[in-house]
């Protein structure tokens, strides 16, 4: 059996209270990273998605950990408990690129990773939905 899903909290910039007031207006029915809305998602159902479905998310290929293409490089280099092997993989990357294929993508904005990812279509996404 496949370990139970670890879902990145979103990014968000800036602090306190702003953050909060995010948190607390977040709708359950919208995917926080592609926003995708779907009426039938409950706190289940979306955790589904984003384990096996959101063209934003992708699991890591050292920890199995669920995090969003646009941190990849953080995550390899910093936080994936996998160590050496993880952090060689991560100085073969670019920052500024996408670590999937290597296009740039704009200022690396949420925007500019769903343009690439979703609405572009990254090529080497294995989560896009166009295939």
């Amino acid at each position: 059996d496949r370990p139970p899903p670890q879902v990145p909290p979103p990014r968000h910039g800036g602090g306190g209270a702003q953050v909060q007031e995010e948190v607390d207006d977040i709708d359950p029915t919208v995917c926080q990273f592609c926003l995708r809305q779907d009426p039938t998602f409950t706190p289940e159902t979306v955790d589904v998605h984003y384990w096996r479905e959101c063209p934003m998310l992708i699991q890591c290929d050292f920890c199995q950990q669920v995090i969003e293409i646009a941190t990849l490089l953080d995550h390899l280099s910093e936080e994936c408990e996998a160590g050496p092997p993880a952090r060689a993989q991560a100085q073969q990357m670019t920052p500024g690129l996408c670590p999937l294929c290597n296009a740039a993508v704009g200022n690396g904005e949420d925007e500019d990773w769903r343009d690439h990812l979703i609405r572009d279509g990254c090529p080497r996404n294995p989560r896009d939905a166009s295939r």
